[in-house]
């Protein structure tokens, strides 16, 4: 592993997992103090809570599903029988036929669909896998642990409105490490907008097959790649700038906030000490080089997959067109979600369609994107709920071998509090998860 940068404080970096036992800090966390008024824990009062923000998130849905349905011909998406058979090709296929004289409106390879099951799953391990590099340089995260935490984000981005999900991993992470919660706060930051720059750029060769006429008719995805390019680009200029001017950063935080409060002003700089400690690995070739390649293979899957379900559903198209769809997907969630992603998922995916000679309002074009969408949800669901099962049972295992009295562990829960204490970012170890859902 190549020599870690300057910034990363080394006692952050090699900070062991705390055990069991150990007590909460006499002051709070900075992630509850800050992140509290977002996520808020079984003890919250009730102006904390996240019932506007639902309210929020489902009108979003409600609008979305309106842009998406209005032009769909409903009777013959759900108005039929649904049966199972054989193909012409000798196939399992789903198909939707008509009660009156059982004509075929959809059908569904059964093969498609679990080659797409197949590829969401290698799609989850690589998401996985390609978190480890950004956390390298702090800690040597068990693969174990990624993954059941990752299954829980992941869960959590998916349902919960407005992003809030983002914030699931640093959380469980911080809990189950010696990362802290601002740290990874930061990693996820290179996350995202790395994604944003990636898929912008798919989209952007994706547009260059398209016939300049035809692009012209719909205007509205070339103005969103744009859009799309400028912000993340933007974005990722400023998580720069706050590496490099780390410490203008922090004097400017402190100097804004203290008029108003200085215990505030000194909790928020610290959570941005800590975020921008999450940044370091930008000087870190190799662990950047890790994480781009598994971010390219990563997306790669992703639309490859979106393309072979398609065809599943005997809607062609060029492969192309399948990476324009997904990376139009990721652009629209540059607006707030809504629950479940729910009628802003398809309305995305559908939006390049009539690029590529597809009709989005054909049965079977609209049968397609929400199949897309209830697998993806039915995987992230499943693996979520395994991934807070595995993670309830470790803490188990934890707490139970915590339990045992020892005079040595009793010296160690000191030391701990001596270093929650002097670094605040990290978590209590018996602090629970707040309920996001």
């Amino acid at each position: 592993m190549p020599d870690l940068p300057d910034r990363v404080a080394p006692d952050r970096a090699a900070s062991p997992k705390p055990h069991a036992g150990a007590r909460p800090a006499a002051d709070a966390p900075v992630a509850l103090g800050v992140v509290g008024v977002l996520l808020p824990h079984r003890h919250a009062p009730p102006w904390q809570s996240n019932g506007l923000r639902w309210v929020a998130g489902l009108l979003l849905g409600v609008l979305f599903t309106w842009l998406s349905a209005r032009s769909w011909p409903l009777d013959d998406l759900f108005g039929g029988t649904l049966t199972v058979g054989l193909d012409g090709r000798g196939a399992w296929t789903l198909l939707l036929r008509r009660a009156e004289h059982g004509g075929v409106l959809w059908s569904v390879r059964l093969t498609h669909v679990a080659a797409y099951l197949v590829l969401l799953f290698a799609i989850h391990w690589l998401r996985v896998l390609r978190w480890r590099p950004l956390l390298q340089p702090y800690e040597d995260v068990r693969v174990s642990v990624l993954n059941r935490v990752g299954a829980v984000g992941f869960m959590a981005v998916f349902l919960l409105p407005l992003r809030l999900g983002e914030l699931a991993r640093p959380l469980m992470l911080a809990r189950s490490t010696g990362i802290g919660f601002g740290t990874g706060l930061g990693t996820i930051a290179i996350e995202r907008v790395m994604d944003g720059l990636t898929v912008t750029l798919l989209l952007f060769a994706a547009l260059i097959q398209v016939h300049p006429e035809t692009l012209s008719r719909n205007p509205e995805v070339r103005v969103g790649a744009w859009v799309a390019f400028a912000v993340f680009t933007m974005a990722l200029g400023g998580l720069a700038a706050m590496l490099v001017a780390r410490d203008w950063t922090l004097r400017t935080t402190r100097a804004v906030l203290t008029p108003l409060s200085t215990k505030v002003a000194e909790k928020v700089a610290a959570l941005a000490e800590a975020f921008v400690d999450g940044l370091v690995v930008l000087k870190s070739p190799w662990h950047l080089v890790q994480f781009v390649a598994l971010t390219v293979v990563y997306w790669g899957v992703n639309g490859l997959g979106v393309w072979l379900l398609a065809r599943g559903f005997e809607v062609h198209m060029p492969v192309i067109a399948g990476y324009a769809m997904m990376a139009c997907i990721v652009v629209g969630m540059m607006i707030p979600n809504s629950p479940g992603n729910v009628g802003s998922f398809w309305y995305f995916l559908l939006l390049p369609a009539g690029l590529y000679g597809v009709r989005a309002d054909a049965p079977r074009t609209v049968a397609f994107a929400l199949a897309v969408w209830l697998l993806q949800t039915l995987q992230v669901s499943t693996f979520g709920a395994w991934g807070w099962w595995a993670d309830a049972r470790s803490r188990d295992d934890d707490d139970a071998e915590g339990d045992a009295p020892d005079a040595e562990e009793d010296g160690a829960d000191e030391a701990d509090d001596t270093e929650q204490r002097g670094n605040p970012d990290r978590l209590p170890e018996n602090l629970k998860l707040p309920r996001i859902l």
